[in-house]
């Protein structure tokens, strides 16, 4: 009788925001060089704007054991999905996605033997449990911002959260293992600096990053030398010993696709929005090292006093400077900038 040995199945589940899904993506392509089969689930709206905007479906039709699969976000075509309307898609996900993702699991044919799901899409735990599937979160911040998260009811306890009225932001937070010397009350996520400790954002964040070290594994986007003692930290006083630090992916990517002679296009993107490439001919002109880069990503959005610091700031500097801005965090009336100080817009000129 002849035994036909297939490759492990993983099912990687990302948490439907642009730098979730693009360093996923990169965990994918890696596991699919590797010749396993990979199956990656987005979500509708996201996986329409990636195959609308990039080469995805080309680029990743060359690995036969590759597939994508999508799934409802729960949430209608013209919702922002950015800054504080994120508690909605979180809500969405575990009332409508949650059920239909636990339903697929049981139709997907050949079944995962393994769950890669983001370690902030607390969901993929919850059913991969649920239904006997090895999970293994995959968190795509630093393993420092993965141990202060954690360490989130640990402040609560010490009396360091929530934060008071006066309180000298510059104080030193004692309560995170590993980092009393260092960890200032400024320093702590937005979310976490709140006046109430029942605040459901700061509560899920806890819950949901408290699972990660519940699950068979957990994969960190960082290197042992960039963040040894954090790491130390976290296996010795967290129960998932099993910490994979894979980190950093994009250069992994790089190395493994030039030894099977492929290579990415310079125009390939994992970006859910048209790619604007008019600066690069701008930025080759500029001496090596002399731009400074800034960008907030794709959720975050500015409130109008804060975006004017930083503009004031950067122009101030007297550096070469590129700022990616989404069209939602510029002050706009009639296509023209909206009420911003003229020497700011000709500081910000070529």
């Amino acid at each position: 009788m002849v035994v036909v040995h297939q490759s492990p199945h993983v099912l990687i589940f990302p948490f439907p925001a642009q730098g979730h899904v693009n360093s996923m993506l990169k965990l994918a392509e890696l596991l699919a060089l590797a010749s396993l089969r990979v199956t990656f689930l987005n979500s509708e709206y996201n996986h329409e704007s990636l195959d609308r905007h990039t080469d995805i479906l080309s680029r990743f039709a060359q690995y036969p054991g590759f597939k994508f699969e999508t799934i409802p976000d729960g949430l209608s075509q013209d919702h922002p999905r950015v800054g504080f309307a994120m508690k909605d898609m979180f809500a969405s996900l575990e009332l409508i996605t949650k059920p239909i993702f636990k339903q697929m699991l049981f139709e997907i044919n050949p079944p995962p033997d393994c769950i890669i799901g983001d370690g902030i899409l607390g969901l993929t735990f919850d059913v991969a449990n649920e239904l006997g599937i090895p999970i293994i979160p995959f968190r795509t911040i630093s393993a420092g911002c993965v141990w202060v998260f954690s360490s989130i009811f640990d402040m609560i306890q010490a009396g360091e959260l929530p934060i008071k009225g006066n309180q000298d932001m510059d104080c030193l937070i004692r309560s995170v293992a590993g980092m009393e010397t260092f960890l200032r009350f400024r320093d702590l996520p937005s979310f976490s600096q709140v006046s109430d400790v029942k605040d459901p954002l700061l509560q899920l964040m806890a819950r949901e990053t408290s699972k990660n070290f519940k699950a068979n594994g957990l994969i960190l986007n960082t290197f042992e030398e960039l963040e040894g003692a954090t790491l130390s930290q976290m296996r010795n006083k967290s129960k998932c010993p099993k910490i994979y630090t894979i980190g950093p992916l994009h250069e992994h990517l790089k190395a493994r696709l030039a030894d099977t002679n492929r290579t990415l296009s310079d125009r390939s993107s994992n970006s859910f929005r048209e790619v604007d490439r008019s600066c690069i001919s701008w930025l080759d002109k500029q001496p090596k090292g002399s731009v400074v880069y800034v960008s907030f990503g794709s959720i975050a959005v500015l409130p109008r006093e804060k975006l004017m610091e930083f503009w004031f700031g950067l122009v101030n500097s007297g550096k070469r400077f590129l700022w990616v801005l989404r069209p939602e965090n510029v002050p706009r009336n009639d296509g023209e900038c909206d009420g911003v100080p003229t020497e700011l817009v000709e500081g910000t000129k070529e």
